[in-house]
This record gives structure tokens, sequence and C-alpha cells, in this order.
């Protein structure tokens, strides 16, 4: 899959975690329901789908959406 293709694959999963439309220049902190919950469904997101171990703390340093994605590529 095509590099491009796989970011907006993980963004579209990460709208439904988000439960909302968001974008990869969004900023992270400006989301109101980014919590831990968030936190350990994007990790089980990457874990399940991506073979990727993520840790919970570079998820909740991360600025940007698309510092999420890139984390899960």
């Amino acid at each position: 899959m095509k590099l491009e293709n796989k970011k907006k694959q993980i963004l579209k999963r990460l709208c439904n975690i988000f439960e909302k439309k968001i974008k990869e220049s969004e900023n992270v902190n400006k989301l109101e329901n980014f919590d831990s919950i968030i936190i350990l469904k994007i990790i089980s997101l990457a874990k399940t789908n991506y073979k990727k171990n993520i840790d919970g703390e570079k998820i909740s340093n991360c600025k940007k959406i698309s510092d999420i994605i890139d984390l899960i590529i």
C-alpha cells in the first residue's frame, strides 16, 4: 500500500476513534476528548492493524494528528 493511502486509512480510523472529522494538521490538545481512553484506543489500533507497539507517553507528546499518524506508520 502506498504511503499516502496508508495515511488516509489511518486518518479515517482516527476519525472513528475521536468520533469526529479531523484533519492531519489539527492540533491534538484542541480536541476536547483527547484523554487516556483515546490514547488506549490509538495504541490498540496501532498494535492490531499495523503491528506497531506505541508507548502512550509518545502519543500524549504528539502536537498534531499528523504526528500520531507518523508514529503508527
